[in-house]
């Protein structure tokens, strides 16, 4: 146990298990206007490219550390790890290619005049900062889910890091019974959070 201890990956690092997905799911566009702007540089180009290859590489990182505990601990679970990690990258990809699709692009590109519009007119006179809060609540509610919505994310958000500190914790301790229980609940998260994605995709694509 002490090996693992000292090869043990931060919080920081499996958290990304779930939380792209989750991030994903609060505001899909700006997400993927990280990934794919058709108005970057080359420069910026390079710059994303690498970021994004070192967030691939990084969940094969996660994905290879929780298989060897998950055989290590509850070797019964190992299969519907597997299947949450590939669905799980399955509707990454597919979030991505949204960024190329011109609804999309459209939508970006819409929050963007309204937010310069807003400014402009605070900047004028012609609106308060209040009104144009206001203004793009109502937009937000419209484009990304009410506030309701907004912090039941919020809510899940950190009942996510709670599971992960008792992750940390059960590894710390060593103890095997506290480990393979805090496996099943990270699993169960994963694939929570996989059919949340989905739910949030099929929206997207009509």
């Amino acid at each position: 146990m002490k090996m693992w201890k000292q090869g043990m990956m931060t919080t920081a690092l499996v958290m990304g298990l779930v939380m792209p997905g989750v991030a994903l799911a609060q505001d899909v566009s700006a997400t993927v206007a990280q990934v794919s702007n058709p108005t970057h540089s080359h420069d910026e180009h390079g710059e994303k490219h690498m970021k994004v290859r070192h967030s691939s590489n990084r969940g094969v990182h996660q994905k290879m550390y929780m298989l060897l505990l998950a055989e290590k601990y509850a070797p019964d679970s190992v299969g519907k790890w597997q299947a949450a990690f590939k669905e799980r990258d399955r509707l990454m990809s597919e979030f991505e290619a949204l960024g190329d699709d011109p609804k999309w692009q459209a939508k970006r590109e819409e929050r963007k005049q309204l937010i310069n519009k807003l400014n402009e007119q605070v900047k004028k006179g012609e609106i308060t900062n209040e009104q144009m809060e206001k203004q793009f609540k109502e937009w937000k509610d419209k484009n990304m889910g009410p506030k309701e919505e907004r912090d039941a994310r919020k809510a899940r958000i950190e009942q996510m890091k709670k599971t992960h500190e008792a992750f940390d914790s059960a590894i710390e301790s060593g103890d095997t019974a506290k480990i393979k229980e805090s496996l099943q609940q990270m699993l169960e998260q994963m694939q929570a959070n996989n059919s949340r994605m989905a739910e949030k995709l099929a929206m997207k694509k009509k």
